[in-house]
């Protein structure tokens, strides 16, 4: 038998996940990225959707929610089942282990990862069929059970508890929207009841909604103490983007031995790669995924645009870490590997363009030989090189379309004059190594531009303060906007020699960012454009002679004046570089969170006095004549707190009334017009017509006598308003419970 209202109960179910929905984006100051966002989409409209299949084919709720629960694999195996699923969504056993990899991958994220972390494929899949869960719960207790209040307790759930658990808050129009969907739900589920809305009370309980949520958020404690909100995780995880940590980590201050290695090399000063990163959406880099076959079974992918004729030779590096937990899910190595020995039964996954190996496991990793090939680089070598993009490899050249002009101008005047790329990248290298720019871990992150975003180097180029991120993306994005490959790699300067021995020490101080660019012959090179960081390759040597004068012409105007760093801090309080707005924000933004609550805590009473007026001086809605009278009036009285003899005949709540008003005639005589005018129209077919003034005059007076306390209550949170969501039974509830318990004291013999 179909389930009675299933025809409107499609309504409610699109309402809560419209809502699962919109709690989710708590998640987004947590994961960066959208692609989660769209992953959870589709777990959630395809579960909600099963749920009201089911019911309306005539399915209890527990077995529409089975139904809607087996969406879920279905969804993950289309996902991240790799085409493996018969008809690509009915998992079998190989896309069965791929989506268990894929959830193992986002445990190990979630574990090593720090606030925002990384919008990876495998953690989207987890929040996505997470998301999907909570939807089927919602549809259930929502549709199912009849009880749309409680389930929306998982709907501000999903937005209060991330922004606890992981110490990052709660964005207050999140939880305006969260309050306005769970009325949206709540207005579903009464028309489908047949039970019409009322505006200000669903108005009033969205403000009331917004007000706890705010105050749960300061009261309720954090639920455990995240390792990504308190950066006692590794640096680098399984899909974690690098460079968003690296300054946060340059900035913590404590210094901690990470490994010590020995090499074969003639040039001492090894850099140890941990991620590659090419993909550049304009906000944000990326770091290659790990795409080629695992370790144990392969050898080194092949480096890309290497030829055998700019080969010079191997080399060995022997590693020791410093500790078990001192190497993370990338494991350091020297460019270009050729092969990884004594890493024991760590499952480690070749990234093929970078040459990184990221691991699957968490096990503990000892000492270690990097078999590498070593090149031969020359300046004359690089200058006769193409810079045609890798095969296959189109990151390596993409930009945005939007990107902001002072770059490309930047790039063409530090460049002018340069006849080849090779000429080019050393300009650019030089440009910022030259003095002009200076070296700074926390002007960015006070200044508001720490990242490595468009819009950061277009600052950065401003300002000319950063470190290593800063001079890394500018150099790599100004040598894409020349067409030269680039990519940014994360990892470690060579260290610290050890006196007395072969061994390099190197440690938290030493994490680094540098970019590599593409030469087709010679393959990826790196550059060194951190002033007083890293070691100076010889093929690119600081001053060039082979950089013409021009190559170092005078920046554009707008660049020109910018002013320095000394100059932006003299300019203003020392802390907003100059900028007046940048002190007048914090204070504006303050005020405006405070005008909102102002504005949310005068709410009900600016909805309660609609009411009123509505009721004593007629309009659309309004109940005819003298009964929205005395509805008005025992409204009133409840807003004080007041028995009003709510469910009793008209002259019986007369008596309740008029104990409220004291001694004198005028208020009792007022009631009694009202009483008598409801019972005229209410039984008779010539109904007499009632003032306002008579209203007035006996609230007034029982305001008077409640005292001040309740009239504030009354004017901040009248709670006749309530009736307008759960009916007057519930809403007067309050005061009849509280006129019992007063008759109960008074019974003689209690």
């Amino acid at each position: 038998m179909r389930e009675r209202g299933a025809e409107r109960s499609g309504w409610v179910s699109a309402a809560g996940a419209f809502a699962v929905l919109v709690a989710m984006c708590s998640l987004m100051p947590i994961v960066q990225g959208g692609r989660w966002l769209l992953t959870s989409i589709v777990f959630v409209v395809v579960a909600t959707a099963a749920g009201s299949l089911g019911r309306r084919a005539g399915l209890p709720t527990a077995a529409a929610a089975l139904v809607a629960l087996t969406t879920v694999p279905l969804v993950a195996t289309a996902v991240a089942g790799g085409g493996g699923g018969l008809l690509l969504v009915v998992p079998t056993d190989v896309s069965a282990q791929r989506v268990l990899l894929a959830f193992q991958d986002a445990a190990n994220q979630i574990y090593t990862d720090s606030v925002p972390a990384v919008d990876s494929p495998a953690l989207g899949l987890l929040i996505g069929a997470s998301a999907g869960v909570a939807a089927v719960l919602v549809d259930a207790v929502v549709v199912g059970l009849r009880a749309p209040l409680a389930g929306m307790l998982v709907v501000a759930a999903l937005a209060l508890v991330p922004g606890k658990a992981l110490g990052s808050g709660t964005n207050g129009l999140l939880l305006v929207l969260v309050a306005a969907v769970v009325l949206l739900v709540i207005a579903a589920d009464r028309r489908r009841r047949g039970t019409p809305s009322r505006l200000p009370g669903l108005a009033v309980a969205g403000a009331a909604a917004v007000v706890l949520t705010l105050a749960a958020q300061v009261v309720l404690p954090t639920p455990f103490a995240s390792q990504a909100a308190g950066g006692s995780a590794p640096l680098f995880g399984s899909g974690v983007d690098p460079l968003l940590r690296l300054g946060e980590n340059l900035r913590r201050g404590a210094t901690t031995p990470v490994l010590t290695y020995r090499t074969s090399a003639a040039d001492k000063n090894v850099y140890l790669r941990l991620a590659v990163l090419e993909d550049f959406s304009g906000d944000v880099w990326s770091p290659n995924p790990a795409d080629g076959r695992p370790l144990r079974f392969s050898a080194a992918p092949e480096p890309a645009g290497l030829t055998a004729a700019a080969l010079d030779g191997e080399q060995r590096t022997e590693i020791t870490p410093s500790s078990d937990g001192a190497v993370g899910q990338r494991l350091p190595l020297p460019y270009p590997a050729t092969g990884v020995t004594g890493v024991g039964g760590a499952d480690f996954r070749w990234e093929d363009r970078g040459l990184t190996l990221v691991r699957d496991s968490a096990s503990a990793i000892g000492a270690y030989s990097v078999e590498s090939a070593q090149v031969d680089t020359s300046a004359a070598a690089l200058r006769r090189a193409p810079v045609e993009s890798p095969y296959g490899d189109d990151d390596s050249v993409r930009l945005p379309a939007n990107r902001p002009a002072i770059i490309a101008r930047t790039a063409a005047a530090w460049t002018r004059g340069a006849s080849t790329p090779y000429d080019q990248a050393l300009a650019i290298q030089n440009r910022l190594r030259n003095g002009e720019f200076s070296y700074d871990e926390t002007t960015p992150a006070e200044q508001g531009y720490d990242g490595d975003g468009l819009d950061v180097i277009a600052t950065f180029l401003r300002v000319k303060a950063g470190y290593c991120i800063h001079y890394a993306s500018t150099m790599a994005v100004m040598a894409r906007e020349l067409g030269i490959p680039s990519r940014i790699v994360v990892g470690y300067q060579p260290g610290e020699a050890q006196a007395g021995t072969t061994a390099r020490l190197v440690t938290s101080d030493d994490l680094h960012a540098w970019p590599e660019l593409f030469f087709d012959g010679i393959g990826w090179v790196r550059f060194e454009p951190t002033p007083g960081q890293g070691a100076v390759p010889s093929y690119a040597p600081l001053p060039s002679a082979s950089v013409s004068a021009s190559a170092s012409a005078a920046v554009p105007s707008d660049q020109a004046s910018a002013p320095t760093p000394e100059q932006s801090t003299a300019a203003g309080d020392g802390s907003n570089g100059g900028d007046p707005w940048a002190a007048v924000g914090p204070v504006l933004r303050g005020g405006g969170v405070a005008l909102a609550v102002v504005a949310l805590l005068a709410l009900p009473g600016l909805a309660r006095r609609s009411i009123r007026r509505r009721r004593l001086e007629g309009g659309p809605g309004a109940p005819p004549g003298a009964s929205g009278a005395w509805r008005e009036l025992i409204d009133s009285l409840a807003d004080l707190g007041l028995p009003t003899g709510a469910g009793r005949s008209p002259r019986a709540a007369e008596q309740v009334l008029a104990g409220h008003l004291g001694p004198g005639a005028r208020p009792r005589e007022a009631l009694q017009r009202v009483r008598a005018a409801y019972e005229r129209q209410a039984y008779s077919a010539d109904p007499v017509p009632i003032g306002a003034d008579d209203v007035r005059t006996v609230v007034a007076a029982a305001a008077e006598r409640a005292g001040r306390g309740r009239r504030l209550m009354a004017a901040v949170a009248p709670r006749s308003l309530l009736a307008t969501l759960t009916g007057s039974r519930l809403a007067f509830g309050w005061a009849t419970t509280g006129e019992r318990l007063r008759s109960l004291r008074r019974s003689p013999g209690r």
